[in-house]
């Protein structure tokens, strides 16, 4: 079974009811060890928030909603606001006329959001404390300081983005209080249960199985590719930006920025969990993956390429590879590599893991609207792996 993030923490003693609400605009004024008492062991935790906090990405304002019960904090929901483009998974004519409307109405189809949830974590999450899980005021409390932080923050939506279905169980009950449903990009991840890479090989289809091991052959005959593992690359900053920003490019959906200081800091605070593998053809950088491991986890988090270099040496399917061989070699069993780009994933043996939006607009009327035009805008409509 694939795996995910759980929830499971110690608990406060529990009290007389008296549910009080608070946001705060830096994790640092959480204290750490009640982050990790109603989180629990992810691998995006308090070092991963404090992260994209120091980053400076300029898209985005990072604050946190408690909910304390007396003097207990029992719920710690991540939040941030930024601009959100409905139409984020159109492809085809349907994007072209969207961008034709943009030059009359430049803000068509865009939001100011209210988003509970992480920018780029693998899904969304709700730390809760294990002895208020089953608490009816604590979903309640929450919704209720959401709507206050987006009045007061002047919003238009408020989005609970990229949650598991039933993770936290209370969120299909939000339907009644006019939440909508739609589905959002799903996350690829593989089991890597095999003896050796060959087993891996093996678990292809005939087609995929041989296609990959010429591209395998092709790549090393033609070139010398050597492979490095970083814990940090303070050095060569510089040229892993650049190589990030190429794939930021050419990437179809676009929803955060990374910026130089990210790849610095996420080394600084986020070690020994962070590595960089770089892939040097010929003595030049190429390629790079930045990843989170931990435990039975491999997370392929960002990449970067040299596209010059990269596709001639096919340096993703060279890249996916080691990954792989990496995690068995490591005795690593769930391998995730995010979301978009599904068709090559799929081949190579990922499954795709639905993930879930739950959204509410400030005016009824205007609710219905986007329900109703969020059956059209759906990923699954413009991506044939996701669909099937």
């Amino acid at each position: 079974m694939l795996k995910y993030f759980i929830i499971q923490a110690t608990y406060c003693k529990p009290l007389m009811e008296n549910l009080t609400c608070q946001i705060l605009d830096s994790v640092a004024k959480i204290r750490k060890n009640d982050w990790d008492r109603v989180f629990g062991d992810i691998p995006e935790g308090y070092e991963f928030y404090r992260t994209i906090e120091e980053s400076g990405l300029k898209e985005f304002t990072f604050f946190y909603l408690i909910l304390y019960n007396n003097q207990c904090l029992v719920l710690i929901a991540p939040i941030f606001i930024a601009d959100f483009n409905l139409d984020i998974a159109v492809e085809g004519w349907l994007k072209n006329v969207i961008a034709s409307v943009r030059k009359i109405i430049p803000r068509f189809l865009m939001m100011r959001t209210i988003f509970c949830g992480s920018v780029f974590g693998e899904h969304g999450v709700i730390g809760i404390d294990k002895g208020a899980q089953e608490n009816p005021a604590i979903p309640r409390e929450l919704l209720k300081g959401l709507e206050d932080f987006r009045k007061q923050k002047k919003a238009s939506l408020v989005m609970f983005k990229d949650f598991l279905k039933n993770s936290p169980g209370f969120l299909d009950s939000f339907k009644q209080k006019g939440f909508f449903r739609v589905n959002s990009f799903p996350c690829a991840a593989s089991e890597v249960n095999f003896p050796d890479f060959q087993g891996y090989l093996q678990s292809l289809g005939h087609s995929t199985r041989k296609n990959l091991r010429r591209k395998l052959k092709e790549a090393y005959k033609e070139s010398k590719i050597s492979v490095e593992v970083a814990d940090n690359v303070a050095n060569i900053i510089d040229e892993i930006y650049g190589l990030y920003l190429q794939a930021h490019r050419d990437g179809a959906t676009k929803f955060e920025k990374l910026t130089k200081v990210f790849f610095l800091k996420v080394s600084e605070h986020m070690a020994p969990y962070v590595k960089y593998f770089l892939y040097y053809v010929n003595g030049k950088l190429g390629a790079f993956n930045l990843c989170f491991v931990q435990k039975n986890l491999f997370i392929d988090k960002f990449i970067g390429f040299d596209y010059d270099i990269s596709r001639r040496h096919h340096l993703y399917f060279v890249s996916w590879c080691y990954n792989v061989e990496w995690c068995i070699k490591h005795s690593i069993p769930f391998y995730h590599t995010g979301q978009t780009d599904y068709e090559a994933k799929v081949r190579l043996g990922s499954k795709l893991i639905p993930l879930y939006a739950y959204l509410r607009h400030k005016n009824k009327a205007a609710n219905l609207f986007f329900k109703a035009l969020s059956l059209v805008l759906k990923p699954d409509n413009f991506d044939r792996e996701i669909k099937t």
